[in-house]
């Protein structure tokens, strides 16, 4: 026969199993995500990840272009900025807009790192060329600015051929993020 004291140990028994295992469930995960966490917060410094202001020094433009650029931990870049501006001769008839550009990074050196992107140069509304950039940025002892090093804007026509190029000099200054 069973006493009424081994019922209530019997039912409470696995209310503490499925209690202390849920806890530590519950610990386990808090501390799984505290080691990400830190470690998101402590590499960006030293990696382009992030969102930046961005100023573009091109040749024969008199004042900075200035767009925002997005560099994605997984090496992803996208960029948008002043959509109107002017092509010196003989690259005035490709465009006098351009679109948002997409394209890849990776780090190629100490606090040194590789960047190419495209753009779609638009006249009228519609595609007519493209904006092939390839850029060395080296990242500032703080990890909140960029400096170009070298960077290539080459113009395309609709078809990729390369019409003309132009050595810019770029400047970056992180933006604050969640």
């Amino acid at each position: 026969m069973i006493t009424e004291l081994e019922i209530r140990n019997d039912t409470r028994f696995p209310r503490v199993i499925t209690t202390m295992k849920n806890g530590l469930i519950a610990v386990g995960l808090l501390l799984a995500a505290v080691p990400v966490n830190l470690i998101a917060e402590s590499s960006e410094k030293g990696s382009l990840s992030g969102v930046w202001e961005v100023k573009i020094s091109a040749g024969g433009v008199p004042s900075p272009l200035s767009s925002i650029a997005m560099f994605g931990q997984d090496g992803s870049f996208n960029t948008t900025g002043n959509t109107k501006f002017s092509l010196a001769p003989p690259n005035q008839g490709i465009g006098n807009e351009r679109g948002a550009g997409y394209g890849r990074w990776a780090q190629s050196g100490d606090k040194e790192f590789s960047l190419m992107f495209y753009v779609p140069l638009l006249k009228g509304g519609e595609v007519n060329g493209y904006m092939r950039v390839r850029c060395t940025m080296r990242l500032s002892e703080s990890g909140d600015e960029f400096k170009s090093h070298e960077c290539l804007a080459e113009f395309l026509d609709a078809n990729w051929k390369v019409l003309d190029s132009d050595k810019d000099d770029v400047t970056g200054t992180r933006l604050e993020t969640p």
